[in-house]
């Protein structure tokens, strides 16, 4: 059966971000809104997460600006508290009777839908302003992620989600994948009572780590400041790591190495702590293989026996994507526009949507890609600087009490003493990183 239905947007993806969007659309305008996911419920990746995973970040600027999430300080948000706060969110929507929610559909494309539970269902959409693209940011998570690496039949591989069921079951237990998932796998391993003998740590790279202490309400803004200080100053890309290490602002688990990654991965120190207890850290590229009886490397072979399972956590969780316009003629792009606070950013495009201006003016809030080097952070500080000062030209009040926003935590003098900081490094920090675009770049030269 093919009908047709009218709205005003047309958000695909009932994640973090797109209820963030939608929150801001609702909470401000007497829109009709149509959200989309193939997912029954709200929730986005959330849903398929492992069990035992929390928030990254302090609850205080998470989810949507109209409903507070957490106690406002240092708590990280579990998944069930997760999920059962998208629902009230969804629910919200719903009982105003602005908001329809089509789970288990799939966006098809010319404002299409199909319904999954019985494909003959279609639904055209006239849409009134904009199809709101909530899933670009292509989160994933390792019960929905195939594996690059070749397994052999035999061998034990789980995703972590199934850790909670099957840990106790086995003697040795490799952790494949280096990012915040793979940490957590062994944080839960240690806190169960598994020995750090018995574990084995495949990281193909070295990452930096923010030190959570510094990332709380109230201090966020002050390490924003002072990583961007460090980056005024710096002549090469490490000298902004170097100073910002010596600080204890951010981690590096072995200080022989001097890592290439820079993923935003977070942790407590009483974690970073639990975590340099591994000694069984294998670093030989990635994975390649796995056979019965050892591991096939890019850069060797390693071989194992007993009662062994392997915990794959190399799925991507936040790749970087490639750039592309926020605001078209029909269209919104969901993206992060401040480093790695995804959910503020959609809120704050949703803002953005509704100022009287034309797309190419709102498209001066440009996309700043997931970091992943060292090398993408002096470029996603000075980005995200000049966004924030963007958007709190258009809407200063909002930028002010959104909770989302980090910087909306501080005492209103501390406010509008570091937008004046703000606004006083941003032009030294784009010429910085301009210097170390063009550093880096001569070095790739030198190299080749």
């Amino acid at each position: 059966m093919v009908s047709k239905k009218e709205t005003d947007y047309l958000i695909i993806g009932a994640g973090a971000m797109g209820l963030a969007f939608a929150d801001v659309i609702f909470s401000k305008t007497n829109a009709k809104i149509t959200i989309v996911d193939r997912r029954d419920k709200p929730g986005g990746h959330w849903i398929n997460a492992y069990p035992f995973v929390s928030l990254h970040q302090p609850a205080a600027y998470y989810g949507v600006n109209s409903l507070k999430l957490g106690n406002n300080t240092a708590d990280l948000s579990s998944k069930p508290e997760l999920l059962e706060y998208f629902e009230k969110v969804m629910t919200k929507f719903i009982d105003s009777g602005r908001v329809e929610f089509l789970g288990g559909h799939n966006y098809v494309g010319d404002g299409k839908v199909v319904d999954l539970n019985n494909p003959q269902n279609v639904v055209t959409f006239q849409i009134n302003k904009k199809m709101v693209d909530a899933t670009y940011m292509n989160v994933e998570v390792p019960s929905t992620h195939v594996p690059s690496y070749q397994v052999d039949e035999g061998v034990s591989l789980v995703p972590i989600n199934d850790l909670p069921e099957v840990y106790h079951n086995w003697d040795n237990f490799y952790v494949v994948g280096c990012g915040k998932t793979g940490m957590d796998a062994i944080l839960f391993l240690l806190k169960n009572g598994i020995s750090k003998e018995q574990i084995y740590w495949i990281a193909p790279n070295e990452a930096w780590l923010f030190n959570r202490a510094n990332l709380q309400v109230k201090q966020a803004t002050e390490m924003v400041l002072r990583h961007s200080k460090a980056l005024v100053k710096a002549w090469e890309v490490e000298d902004i790591f170097i100073e910002n290490e010596e600080k204890g602002n951010i981690f590096r688990l072995n200080k022989s190495i001097f890592p290439k990654k820079w993923r935003c991965a977070t942790v407590s120190p009483e974690e970073f702590e639990q975590l340099k207890k591994i000694e069984n850290v294998i670093r030989k590229g990635r994975v390649s293989r796995i056979t019965n009886s050892e591991i096939i490397f890019q850069n060797g072979k390693e071989s194992f026996s007993g009662k062994s399972i392997f915990i794959d956590c190399s799925a991507n969780g936040l790749s970087k994507r490639k750039k592309t316009p926020i605001f078209s003629e029909a269209k919104i792009t969901l993206q992060s526009v401040f480093f790695c606070q995804q959910v503020f950013s959609a809120a704050l495009i949703a803002r953005m949507e509704l100022v009287n201006a034309s797309d190419v003016k709102k498209n001066k809030i440009v996309p700043v890609p997931h970091p992943e080097f060292k090398e993408d952070w002096h470029g996603a500080l000075s980005l995200s600087i000049d966004n924030l000062l963007i958007a709190t030209r258009y809407f200063p009040l909002w930028m002010f009490r959104s909770r989302l926003n980090f910087m909306s935590h501080e005492p209103i003098y501390k406010y509008v003493y570091y937008g004046l900081m703000a606004f006083k490094l941003a032009t030294p920090v784009r010429k910085a990183a301009k210097r170390l675009d063009k550093v880096h770049n001569i070095q790739e030269v030198a190299m080749d």
